[in-house]
């Protein structure tokens, strides 16, 4: 298994993940903030700010990852059965 691949996998997905969770941060900002601060505790405000990035980051990371582990998996699998 090529680990830096995997790696490299992972590091591009994360990118991707932040820029989602970036996203989704200022549309949920955008969306009534009067209504988040009457309704939401101090965490939860804070969430809907920069958390979002990190959550989406670690999340895309980890499918990144594993998705590449797994079509790295599968190709060996097939290598080992044309055998």
């Amino acid at each position: 298994m090529n680990f830096k691949l995997v790696f490299a996998s992972g590091i591009i997905s994360s990118l991707i993940g932040a820029m989602i969770g970036y996203g989704v941060g200022q549309i949920a900002l955008t969306r009534n903030i009067s209504q988040i601060r009457s309704i939401h505790s101090t965490y939860y405000q804070n969430l809907y700010g920069r958390n979002f990035i990190w959550i989406g980051a670690g999340a895309f990371l980890v499918m990144g990852m594993g998705q590449e582990c797994l079509r790295q998996l599968k190709q060996e699998q097939d290598q080992n059965h044309e055998r």
